[in-house]
């Protein structure tokens, strides 16, 4: 596993300073940290960049952070109009919302999955906005300015062109893209020499968000036509999957994650083993859920709630706590150990088999953990 080099010092969380790496071979990858333009206990958003036969930036940073990243270029004796490639782990605003403005400074050519070409055309926020107001404690979140910036960014990145759509595997300049959907559809860790960008879905100290696997039924119109067949890229199932793919790669090879490389003054280098710490953590949360519902069948917001109960959930973040248990009780539907009932009368059941008022029933065993070892990365992605 490779060491990082601290070239410039940042700030506790790793704002503002630069990493780094050398392989064996002499393949050089220096790193920026590019503070959020918000308030966040997350640190940086980790952009690489690979100084090679053209200038490449992986995952540039949020919107309103540009001017960040330009200081960093120019600590490198780099500039934006240097820029030849940006390459995109996914599609969540601190990670592409600082494209817009590097794309016009530099003309540079936009690298994403393919799916990442559907998501800037699709109102994502609104397509989804049915099902979630029937969630106790949503309205908080939906006017919370987490949301305010979600929306901000998909209007700032309409303007944007896929130049390069990514298909899995595809290799190029010296990258080979793995897809790797579950946190995001159109999720990539992009491997170059012995060094992995892993944007979320490998990460130290932290865990990624699962998507929910409703979400599928959502916008499964909007999607690439071979995607549409079957859900293989939402929801913990396809997280977990492929974790197992990543897991299973052959070779020394040091991950470089868009956060937590380095953080409360400590550098954090992981390799590929942290992915299956990542699906252990998931296996262990869903026993964690088992414990809660022995107290008999209850809702999900009371399963939330319950589960969570040590930790002080602010109103407006309740409802991430709600889809993370969400996507975990999902799975436990699919291997058969929860059942749900649901009041005929005044119950909706949305898509997923769950609904606001259904009831969450654990049938007493954990069949989940033998599902989770069946998955197969082989069989289940989609180019």
């Amino acid at each position: 596993m490779l060491e990082a080099e601290i070239i410039k010092h940042g700030d506790d969380s790793g704002n503002g300073a630069i990493l780094k790496y050398t392989s064996p071979s002499g393949a050089v990858i220096k790193a920026i940290g590019v503070p959020q333009s918000w308030k966040t206990t997350l640190g940086p958003t980790w952009c690489y960049v690979v100084e090679d036969d053209d200038l490449t930036l992986v995952d540039p940073g949020c919107f309103g952070s540009v001017g960040y990243l330009e200081q960093g270029l120019e600590q490198l004796g780099l500039s934006l109009t240097d820029v030849n490639r940006i390459v995109i782990s996914h599609g969540h605003m601190d990670h592409d919302g600082s494209c817009p403005p590097v794309v016009r400074k530099s003309g540079a050519q936009l690298w994403a999955h393919e799916i990442y070409g559907s998501m800037l055309r699709t109102d994502r926020w609104e397509m989804e906005t049915g099902w979630r107001r029937e969630v106790q404690g949503f309205e908080a979140f939906e006017n919370s300015e987490t949301v305010e910036r979600v929306k901000e960014h998909h209007e700032l990145t309409r303007e944007l062109t896929l130049n390069h759509p990514v298909t899995d595997e595809l290799q190029s300049g010296g990258f080979t893209f793995y897809y790797t959907p579950g946190h995001s559809p159109d999720e990539l860790c992009i491997l170059f020499d012995q060094m992995m960008f892993s944007g979320d879905h490998i990460l130290p100290l932290i865990t990624p968000h699962p998507s929910v696997a409703m979400s599928y039924d959502s916008y499964r119109s909007t999607l690439p036509a071979v995607y549409q067949d079957r859900n293989d890229i939402y929801g913990l199932k396809a997280l977990l999957t492929s974790l197992k793919r990543i897991a299973a790669l052959e070779g020394d090879i040091t991950v470089l994650p868009a956060h937590r490389a380095f953080h409360k003054g400590v550098l954090n280098p992981i390799g590929l083993e942290r992915a299956t710490e990542i699906l252990e953590h998931h296996r262990n949360r869903c026993h964690e859920l088992t414990e809660v519902m022995k107290d008999g069948p209850m809702d999900l917001v009371t399963i939330t709630r319950k589960y969570f109960a040590n930790r002080e959930l602010e109103e407006h973040n309740f409802f991430l706590a709600f889809t993370e248990v969400m996507s975990h009780i999902e799975l436990m539907l699919e291997s058969r150990d929860v059942s749900t009932t649901v009041n005929p009368a005044n119950g909706k059941v949305w898509s997923n088999g769950l609904g606001p008022s259904a009831l969450i029933c654990w049938e007493g065993t954990d069949l989940f953990s033998a599902f989770i070892d069946q998955l197969n990365p082989a069989g289940d992605a989609t180019a």
